[in-house]
């Protein structure tokens, strides 16, 4: 039995997505595709479109054959957290052969070049990097500089500037490494975009037929009809069903509560908070009084060095309680990323030969039931799970108010199965 792995936010799933799995699947010869994705908030620190069970209905309908959730601590770090953590959960299964990621260049041998350099040579490669921010170089060119030093005579560094420019690119780059650093048996298969691109977020006519996940979102007020030709007739359908042409979450929903948790903890600052360092609490703090929006803050405290996704993360890590845990604080060679369990959210009937063998060689628990978590789940793994549910509970009470709709139980969610 072989089985890939896609590491996705399907936000929601698209024509690329759909392209990606049977791509995948074609030419890996993988008999199950098994995807990771994020539950109910993104890694760009934003609310998902909607819940993380419709997208995994979004997902089974478009060819996977088994959904599990990433953690919402690793589902909204920045991306070698995000590839880290997800890359620590998949080899703990001891089922997949292969992680598929799409990627701007397709070229997986720069990938792995880059990969192993950057690994080689990390002791000679941070201080390269930390000299070039200080001269006011956004990072992915810091990085991409710091390498092409390193790798120097042979080297194209136009090719190496383009791969760090596109953040699937650097998405991959944290797969490789990840993979590489934990000498994993999991090996690495990429696939060029076919799309107009990651910044790419109106929705115009592509010679692929495919758009941007961003640019899906743009036209959902302003043009619904357009987004048929670009999602599968199936997710359409889950689209109209859940009303998601109008009933769909963004940051400024959690506007107030935000505000309110920020003049909550304003003296004792947000220093502890995942990817908040102090001199970024004290912004906070000073430009409190001038709090409009969430978005409205964000772009406030925006600047060359402080990204409006950096800061995006932020608030949504101090509105959401997540906390910079110690196993996020050492080296990334010496780091060991914490992923104690494997949440199921959903599958096809299909995949049941897929199930057992997760069941029979996974050296993490497989949660169906997350009321039976508690009996278990050590300590530790305990409190990922309930932070998860935390964030979903934040989630529904926000779709309520936005929408109406009733809030899910999150300990009372059973697996979504289709046949």
């Amino acid at each position: 039995m072989r089985t890939a792995a896609i590491i996705a936010e399907y936000n929601p799933f698209h024509n690329g997505h759909q392209y990606q799995i049977d791509k995948t699947r074609r030419q890996t010869g993988a008999d199950f595709i098994l995807v990771l994705m994020s539950g109910d908030f993104v890694q760009r620190g934003a609310p998902a479109l909607c819940s993380k069970y419709i997208r995994t209905k979004m997902a089974l309908s478009g060819g996977a054959d088994l959904v599990i959730e990433l953690p919402s601590l690793y589902a909204l770090s920045s991306a070698e957290f995000f590839a880290g953590g997800a890359v620590a959960l998949l080899d703990q299964l001891n089922v997949v052969d292969i992680l598929s990621f799409g990627s701007e260049s397709g070229n997986l041998s720069l990938f792995e070049k880059c990969t192993d350099t950057i690994i080689r040579h990390d002791d000679e490669i941070n201080p390269l990097i930390q000299s070039k921010l200080k001269c006011g170089i956004p990072f992915p060119a810091a990085r991409a500089q710091a390498v092409s030093e390193i790798l120097s005579a042979g080297s194209d560094a136009g090719e190496l500037n383009a791969l760090f420019a596109s953040p699937n690119n650097i998405l991959g780059m944290e797969y490789c490494k990840a993979l590489a650093a934990s000498k994993s048996a999991i090996r690495p298969f990429t696939l060029k975009r076919e799309d107009a691109g990651y910044h790419n977020t109106s929705v115009t006519a592509h010679s692929s037929g495919h758009i941007s996940a961003s640019a899906i979102r743009n036209a959902l007020d302003k043009s619904p009809e357009c987004i048929a030709a670009y999602v599968p007739s199936t997710v359409y359908q889950i689209m109209e069903e859940n009303r998601l042409f109008k009933d769909h979450l963004d940051e400024d929903v959690f506007s107030m509560l935000l505000y309110y948790k920020l003049l909550t903890e304003k003296e004792q600052g947000f220093s502890a908070y995942l990817d908040c360092t102090p001199d970024l609490s004290d912004k906070i703090c000073k430009h409190l009084s001038d709090y409009t929006s969430f978005t409205g803050f964000c772009h406030l405290l925006k600047t060359k060095e402080l990204t409006y996704t950096r800061l995006s993360r932020v608030m949504m890590h101090i509105l959401l309680n997540i906390r910079t845990p110690e196993f996020f604080r050492p080296p990334f060679l010496s780091r060991k990323l914490h992923a104690p369990y494997a949440r199921l959210l959903g599958f096809k009937k299909g995949a049941a030969p897929l199930l057992s063998a997760i069941k029979k060689s996974s050296s993490i628990l497989l949660l169906s039931k997350p009321a039976d978590a508690g009996s278990l789940l050590s300590e530790e793994a305990l409190a990922m799970l309930q932070q998860d549910i935390f964030c979903a509970s934040v989630y529904e009470s926000a779709v309520f108010q936005h929408t109406g709709k009733l809030p899910l139980n999150e300990l009372k969610q059973s697996p979504i199965i289709l046949p």
